[in-house]
């Protein structure tokens, strides 16, 4: 089984990779180098394969009066048009599996995040709108939408007194990435009848808000 990967080195990118591998599934995760997703890019010459994740993402914070069209374009093209291109371009066998790391974001959103927030409702509608076409195929295409997920970034971000306060107010606390690879690796390996869907792994956030 291979694997087509965006964002392998993120704090969640690369805890998937690693329980990909774990599995003994090939994962083909071209750096940023080999694949500039902000580019345009042609991926037709890897192989046949048997799922995609898309793993990457970028996020700018920004209200909507203070939006650069340029950072906007670029935002859009990462997480969104690059997941569209990749799903046209990519050569998937039948019954494969195609995930796209969403956000809360994708169906909520917060002060200055409109271009991230209106970027992942755009994958949203992307990743419904691709399942129904690849259906005939028995490919199957869902949005894996994690939470305030423990990564070095989130701690970089957040001070110690912030990260104390979601442990202690999300009714899980903050999710271990490994949740969010092994629920890829279940889809990967084991999913015939989910599609279409936006699964949010947020320890319970969802339910209450902060």
């Amino acid at each position: 089984m291979t694997i087509f990967l965006t964002g392998g080195n993120g704090g969640i990118g690369s805890t998937i990779v690693d329980v990909l591998k774990k599995a003994n599934i090939e994962v083909i995760s071209p750096s940023s180098i080999e694949l500039n997703l902000n580019k345009e890019f042609d991926v037709t010459h890897y192989p046949e394969i048997d799922g995609f994740i898309h793993c990457a993402g970028a996020n700018d914070l920004k209200s909507h009066d203070n939006v650069v069209l340029n950072e906007l374009y670029n935002i859009f093209k990462i997480n969104t048009i690059s997941f569209i291109e990749l799903c046209g371009q990519l050569k998937f066998k039948n019954n494969s599996n195609i995930i796209a790391i969403g956000s809360l974001y994708a169906t909520m959103t917060k002060e200055n995040r409109i271009q991230y927030t209106t970027s992942k409702h755009a994958l949203l509608g992307a990743v419904k709108t691709i399942a129904l076409e690849k259906a005939s195929n028995n490919i199957k295409v869902n949005m894996v939408s994690p939470g305030f997920v423990d990564t070095p970034l989130t701690r970089q971000n957040n001070s110690q007194e912030r990260i104390n306060y979601l442990n202690q107010n999300i009714p899980l606390g903050l999710t271990n990435p490994l949740e969010i690879a092994n629920f890829c690796l279940y889809l990967i390996q084991y999913n015939n009848s989910i599609t279409g869907q936006n699964i949010n792994i947020d320890g319970g956030y969802t339910l209450k808000g902060l």
